[in-house]
């Protein structure tokens, strides 16, 4: 198992540069103590990396680098994860404290940062002449390099402070135990700075203001008069505090079609018969507890950048065939999730008791493992799930 410090939380909306927040510098005092042997750790692990792919053995909790992505042992196999464009996934030394961290950053300043700790090798080369990055604000990240060491994410880097925040904030998710997934802090590399924006400097016709955040909206809960989630199905209404997760390419997004039965088909009364759906780019027969997780979870993806979920059928009686009212979505004559995977890339339901004599229309809902409705990449997109209208007689 690898002893490093992770500095990525997998729960984000989408993986941001580091190479945003200020490159260290070389001095003495960084080169003393811990800061070279991090340097070295980084060179060893940037190098161990290069010999994974993603069908290199792993044990739980392990986490890596491979194809400059950022990856995660589950179940003896690791997830990637993509970073952004531009960016590559790489072991970097921490600042104040022994160890490393694995983050999504810019080769350049992968580079940088081991090359301020001394260390010599592979991933360790000088820092590029040109060291105006740009920085974010630092309105919450102190001017001591023990504004993050404190509060971590929440003051020392909650914008990526020039001191504090560049080094106490990039140290904010360790303040869980070395674990991102266990911290109580947001991690300045997963800020997404283009959630500040409203949307509104070119507005067009009718167009309403996003609602913005400089934190990842991670407090939004406490803005509304709601119980949180907490992985249950409330019929009340709740409010989710899960990020959406992992979002697939767009030569990636799921969409699947029913075999049987056929748009304005028969079906005889009364008589069992099978729902046969065809499905694409959906690793299916991934679903979790849906009373304790639901909705407790970001939406995850393989290792070749599918979607991992299941789906759903529902059925719903019509009054007649040319019907223009909306649906009650709380009446419905049969309702399956199929759990199980694909089998030939077709999906399975028994409505073992059949259905009366009716029109009726049948649906499909897509769904990541814990049950949310799957999220593409754009906005503009053909639909993710079927419906076909069939007669039962």
């Amino acid at each position: 198992m690898l002893s490093t410090k992770i500095h990525l939380s997998l729960a984000l909306l989408s993986f941001a540069s580091a190479a945003v927040f200020g490159r260290p510098t070389e001095t003495l005092d960084k080169r003393q103590g811990f800061a070279l042997k991090n340097g070295q750790d980084a060179i060893a692990l940037n190098t161990r990396f290069q010999g994974l792919n993603a069908n290199s053995p792993c044990q739980a909790g392990e986490n890596a680098c491979i194809n400059n992505g950022f990856s995660q042992c589950v179940n003896g196999k690791f997830v990637i994860q993509g970073c952004a464009p531009g960016t590559v996934c790489a072991a970097l030394p921490l600042v104040n404290s022994p160890g490393t961290s694995i983050a999504c950053t810019t080769a350049a300043d992968r580079d940088a940062r081991i090359a301020a700790t001394g260390a010599k090798g592979p991933g360790g080369g000088a820092p590029p002449a040109n060291n105006n990055q740009p920085k974010p604000n630092g309105n919450n990240g102190g001017n001591n390099n023990n504004g993050g060491n404190n509060n971590g994410g929440n003051n020392g880097g909650n914008n990526g402070g020039n001191n504090g925040g560049n080094n106490g904030g990039n140290n904010g998710g360790n303040n869980g135990g070395g674990n991102a997934q266990t911290s109580i802090t947001l991690d300045p590399a997963v800020i997404a700075q283009g959630f500040t924006n409203n949307g509104q400097s070119k507005p067009e016709p009718g167009q309403v203001a996003s609602l913005t955040s400089s934190n990842n909206f991670i407090n939004f809960c406490k803005t509304v008069n709601l119980p949180i989630t907490n992985g249950a199905q409330i019929p009340e209404g709740s409010c989710n505090p899960a990020p959406m997760g992992a979002i697939p390419s767009k030569s990636r997004m799921p969409a699947s079609k029913f075999v049987f039965p056929e748009n304005l088909g028969k079906v005889q009364a009364n008589k069992k018969f099978t729902v046969r759906m065809a499905i694409q780019n959906l690793e299916t027969g991934n679903f979790v507890n849906a009373q304790q997780n639901y909705f407790s979870a970001p939406q995850q993806l393989n290792g070749q950048g599918i979607i991992r979920g299941h789906s759903h059928v529902v059925i719903q009686k019509l009054q007649n065939m040319k019907q223009t009212n909306p649906l009650d979505p709380t009446v419905f004559a049969f309702f399956k999730g199929l759990n199980g995977a694909a089998q030939g890339g077709v999906l399975t339901a028994d409505v073992t008791d059949g259905l009366p004599r009716g029109v009726y229309r049948i649906s499909s809902i897509n769904t990541a493992s814990n049950h949310q409705p799957v999220l593409v990449p754009v906005a503009q997109h053909g639909s993710l799930d079927d419906s076909v209208y069939f007669t039962v007689e």
